[in-house]
């Protein structure tokens, strides 16, 4: 994962749902996401149909896929609505 790009196409975009920005920098990058157990797309998000992922207010664990295989988890927290902290998987 190329977290400079996340945070480039973040600050290039500050009107849009940062969850689906970063979802779409994900899947430009190659890879498939999923957000608390459930697989997300960029256009889903913007389409408004994770809602119950975007109004979460705590940290939401993040799983990256490549070929259906497990490649990077973490947790990831918003400050602000364009503010991503990241950290370590929850289990």
């Amino acid at each position: 994962m190329d977290i400079q790009k996340i945070f480039q196409a973040l600050d290039e975009d500050s009107q849009n749902s940062a969850l689906g920005i970063m979802c779409r920098e994900l899947e430009a990058q190659g890879y498939s996401v999923a957000i608390n157990g459930k697989q997300v797309t960029a256009d889903g998000i913007f389409e408004g149909k994770h809602g119950d992922i975007e109004n979460k207010l705590s940290v939401l664990n993040i799983t990256l896929y490549r070929n259906g295989v497990t490649e990077q988890e973490f947790a990831l927290e918003f400050e602000d609505f364009h503010e991503p902290v990241f950290k370590r998987a929850v289990s």
